[in-house]
Parts: C-alpha cells; sequence; structure tokens
C-alpha cells in the first residue's frame, strides 16, 4: 500500500509530515476494512446454482421467445431485464438513405449489429394524400366544409389517420394547407347548382339532366359525386329558353324535334 511507504520511508524528526503521512494511511486501512466487509457480505448472498437450476435456466432460454412476448410478461419486467443484460446502445443516422444502424454491446461483452428504416415522425406518417388536399382546394372556392366531407366519404376516402371525413375535420384539414373557405357573398353569380338550377329555372331536376343529357346545356363537375355545375348564362340562350317555355306552355318537352312524353305541368 502506498500510504504505508510514505509513512514509513518519512524521518521521524519531520513529526508535521509523520503526522500526515499516518493519517492518510489510517484513512486507507478503514477504507480497506470497509471494502472486506463489504465482500464478505456479497460472498454470503451467493446463491450456488444446483444441477437442476441450471437446467431450468437452460429451459427459459430456449423458450425466451415465448416467455417474451407472453401476456403476462410485464413492461416493466422487461425494461428491467434489458438493463441487466444491456451495457450501451450505440445509434448511428444515414441521413442520405434515412436508415439507423443499431450496436448494441452485451453485458458479457458480445456486440450486435443491426439496421432499420429511420421511423417516419408523425407529419409525414400522418399526411393527407395530395389528391385529397386538390379536392378540397378546389372545392373550397365555391363549396362548405360539409359539402367537401360529402364528396371525400362517396369517394371513400379518408383521413391520414383513417378516420371518416366530417365537416369538422375538412375545416381543420383546410386551416392547415392554408385553405381559404368559401366565401358566399362574392361568389360568381353565374354558376348554378342542379338544385341553384331548378329554382332559376323553375323546371323539375329531370329535366334539366335530360338537357344536359342531350348536350343542349353544358355542364361541370369538379369531382365524382360533387354538384352539377350550370352557367347562368346557357340557361338563358335558345335553344333552352325555348324548349322551357314550350315545356309550361304545353306540359311537353321537345328536344330536337323529339317529344319525351306527357309532363305534369309545375304550375297548375
Amino acid at each position: 500500500m502506498r500510504a504505508f511507504e510514505q509513512y514509513d520511508q518519512v524521518d521521524p524528526r519531520h513529526r508535521l509530515v509523520a503526522s500526515q503521512l499516518e493519517s492518510r494511511w489510517n484513512i486507507k486501512l478503514e477504507e480497506l476494512k470497509q471494502l472486506k466487509d463489504q465482500l464478505a457480505r456479497m460472498q454470503k448472498t451467493i446463491i450456488t446454482l444446483s444441477e437442476q437450476d441450471k437446467q431450468s435456466i437452460m429451459t427459459l432460454g430456449r423458450h425466451f421467445s415465448d416467455l417474451w412476448f407472453h401476456e403476462s410478461c410485464a413492461v416493466a419486467l422487461k425494461k428491467k431485464i434489458m438493463r441487466i443484460l444491456i451495457k450501451e446502445i450505440i445509434v448511428n443516422l444515414d441521413d442520405h438513405a434515412q436508415e439507423l444502424t443499431f450496436m448494441i454491446h452485451w453485458q458479457g461483452g458480445c456486440h450486435t449489429t443491426f439496421s432499420m428504416a429511420k421511423p417516419m415522425s408523425g407529419a409525414v406518417k400522418y399526411k393527407t394524400p395530395e389528391q385529397d388536399i386538390d379536392l378540397i382546394r378546389n372545392m373550397a372556392v365555391r363549396y362548405g366544409d360539409k359539402e367537401i366531407a360529402r364528396v371525400l366519404s362517396k369517394l371513400g376516402r379518408t383521413t391520414a389517420r383513417g378516420k371518416r371525413w366530417n365537416q369538422t375535420r375538412v375545416a381543420y384539414t383546410r386551416k392547415l394547407y392554408g385553405i381559404s373557405a368559401v366565401d358566399q357573398a362574392h361568389g360568381d353569380p353565374n354558376i348554378l347548382t342542379l338544385g341553384q338550377a331548378v329554382k332559376y329555372t323553375g323546371v323539375s331536376d329531370t329535366t334539366l339532366m335530360k338537357l344536359i343529357k342531350k348536350q343542349i346545356v353544358s355542364c361541370n363537375q369538379i369531382a365524382p359525386y360533387a354538384p352539377l355545375e350550370i352557367q347562368k348564362t346557357d340557361l338563358d340562350t335558345e335553344p333552352v329558353r325555348s324548349i322551357l317555355a314550350h315545356l309550361k306552355e304545353t306540359g311537353r318537352l321537345t328536344l330536337e324535334r323529339v317529344s319525351l312524353g306527357r309532363q305534369g305541368s309545375l304550375f297548375e
């Protein structure tokens, strides 16, 4: 022990130095005693495994996977096992490949290396498809969130998290992507939905659909299941005006000189 060597070699005439070295020596002796006592206590707690115990441990090792994934194996227990077995884990990120490489240093001195794709963040993983964003953006010019949600649901689309579209979720997504809501007060008065065209012309939607199918009236549709859009000016021009006037006078819808049968009057 170095403390004893220093004390043994000091000149007795140097009492102050000798006193300091003696004090240091006594401290080391006390530390040595404490370590010996600690070692003795640890040796008393060491349990010698019997051959049966060894076989049980080996059996557990062979079925470790089954035990690990068993429903009765608590998460707290798994964490405790990992802390016992693993000394440290080093992780490297390949930014270009977006790949993580793990090196596990086990307590026994072995090393394990494996790689995996970097998990996507929620902002990337739960991202609304671009086609749905385009539909919301295009429809928001003239339609409210409720109508947009109806069209998305009819198309079988869901939100980024797989939920059914509704008015609230459309509004949230629209705001998230900076898409303005429809301004009803400043909408294009020349564009009518089928329902609005019915009110404007005073004829049924069935009549207007016949005009559309005969390509006498043009219509537009932003997406499948979206409302049909008709130009008001198309309804005010010939031959539409004459056809509708004749229908209202006679109750008979005649298109291209072909009678489509008697229709009940809407204005009796």
